[in-house]
């Protein structure tokens, strides 16, 4: 397949950003959209503060927004199939872009946590050698890369904390948290769909193998 991607951003970890994802009905299917605030702004919380639930709803005549941040990546670099990324929005004078769509029911769209749902974007993620990367491991071996941690549950949590966060989650029997360092550039890809899982934390993990 041809290589859509048109740029890559480099220097993204630990970086701040918000998603705001209203669903909407699309025929007899709910469509949640996520706009972000990656290449505009760090999610100024000033700004992200004001933003509320009802409002959102009225702006995007949506059935259910959820105010997804913040986030910080965990990834060094990203690069986005600028061919898919959708129209930038301006919520309270703070830009974001859609950048993904998920067919969900409103009751699942926020995932319960370490089961597998599948969006659509082409989005790939690239992790540099010999840097930190946080998985999560089933007990049949297949592996999840953590791609952003959440301030939403624990809004005190930080990069720093993540070498020690096994011990805080509440894994299912037989799942490990784990960090390798790998020994080349670790490219975790996208084409069209990804499989995604979140911890109890909200911390989001894209799936591996």
């Amino acid at each position: 397949m041809p290589d859509k991607a048109k740029h890559m951003i480099d220097g993204v970890r630990d970086e701040r950003y918000c998603e705001i994802i209203p669903v909407v009905r699309r025929g007899i299917h709910l469509v949640a959209t996520v706009y972000n605030t990656f290449g505009l702004n760090d999610c100024p919380p000033e700004t992200w503060d004001k933003i509320t639930e009802p409002a959102m709803k009225k702006r995007f005549n949506a059935l259910k927004v959820v105010l997804n941040g913040p986030r910080h990546f965990v990834m060094d670099s990203i690069a986005a199939a600028g061919d898919t990324a959708g129209k930038t929005v301006d919520i309270e004078g703070m830009g974001l872009t859609a950048r993904a769509t998920i067919n969900v029911g409103l009751a699942d769209l926020r995932s319960k946590p370490y089961r597998e749902r599948t969006i659509n974007r082409e989005t790939r993620y690239l992790f540099r050698a010999n840097q930190p990367v946080f998985l999560l491991v089933r007990p049949d071996g297949v592996r999840y890369v953590m791609q952003s941690y959440a301030q939403m549950i624990d809004k005190s949590l930080s990069y720093n904390d993540l070498p020690t966060l096994g011990s805080r989650l509440k894994l299912p029997a037989g799942w490990r948290y784990e960090i390798m360092k790998p020994d080349s550039d670790l490219l975790l890809g996208a084409q069209g769909k990804a499989t995604v899982v979140q911890d109890d934390l909200d911390n989001t993990y894209q799936k591996l193998d």
